[in-house]
């Protein structure tokens, strides 16, 4: 079997900032990025912790043996990761704050063992099946988001004044901050917990390994509410939703098309987006 990349595209949210999304390929992988958005305001090497982060993977994937498993491929990543807070004296740092850590998700297909891996809240569509890994805590913050701005709206306050200033964001900041009690979580069963490549220990468990057989792929990052077959759909839909609904609050033809985050003034859409569409044969 063989596989061919038909499409890729990667556009930031901002036409200032820099992309914290990005991909790379290899003979036997495709990974998509996806470089966590900060909570914070700590950069290292003058960029943030989710662009540093997309970096570094892109670099280690380039260097992959072929055929690994999934929970290889996060061991694989995570030493890299932590060799760089070593070097850099920052373990301790990252140990006491989550906040500050290198914190990506990923969409992975492996050739070799015909599987598509979502590592965090990547996605993917295999055939006409699409797969969605989203974190229960961004569900829940994405509707409590949207009440509060619903409200505001309600109350007389403009589309236009609330892009300007996101009071729902503002809201659920703190609660977006705490949410890294859950992250890579290993001593609680809970459904708030949830995986990303970090640097820290996983639970293989919550890895999603889907089979793909002759089917064509699209492998994204989160910032499409939906995935469609070619590029031009999937941001023609984008587009369309953005147009409806710049705050991110349901307000379009998709009710559950919800966010943490809206578009920001001056910016193109609520997120980073990176679009792969692979043919196997």
């Amino acid at each position: 079997m063989s596989f061919v990349i038909e499409e890729s595209f990667v556009k930031g949210k901002s036409l200032t900032g820099l992309c914290e999304d990005g991909w790379v390929a290899t003979p036997d992988y495709v990974v998509v990025i996806d470089g966590a958005t900060s909570k914070s305001d700590y950069r290292i090497d003058g960029v943030t912790t989710g662009r540093k982060a997309m970096e570094i993977i892109s670099d280690e994937v380039q260097r992959l043996p072929s055929g690994i498993s999934a929970s290889e491929f996060v061991n694989i990543i995570n030493e890299r990761i932590i060799r760089y807070y070593e070097t850099n004296h920052i373990l301790d740092l990252v140990e006491q704050f989550p906040e500050t850590r290198l914190t990506a998700s990923v969409a992975v297909y492996c050739h070799s063992r015909n599987e598509v891996w979502l590592i965090g809240d990547c996605q993917c569509k295999i055939g006409e099946c699409c797969f969605k890994n989203n974190k229960k805590i961004d569900s829940i913050l994405s509707e409590l988001r949207s009440f509060v701005l619903c409200s505001a709206l309600r109350d007389g306050s403009s589309i236009k004044e609330l892009q300007k200033r996101d009071i729902g964001r503002e809201f659920i900041y703190p609660m977006l901050k705490i949410q890294y009690l859950w992250q890579n979580n290993l001593d609680d069963n809970s459904e708030y917990r949830y995986i990303v490549l970090d640097g820290f220990p996983v639970d293989y468990a919550l890895i999603r390994i889907i089979p793909v057989g002759d089917r064509s792929i699209v492998l994204a990052t989160d910032g499409y509410f939906d995935l469609y077959g070619t590029l031009q759909e999937t941001e023609q839909a984008l587009c369309h939703q953005i147009e409806t609904d710049p705050l991110c609050i349901g307000m379009g033809c998709d009710k559950n098309n919800k966010s943490t985050k809206g578009v920001l003034p001056g910016n193109c859409s609520f997120d980073d987006q990176t679009y792969v569409r692979i043919s196997c044969f």
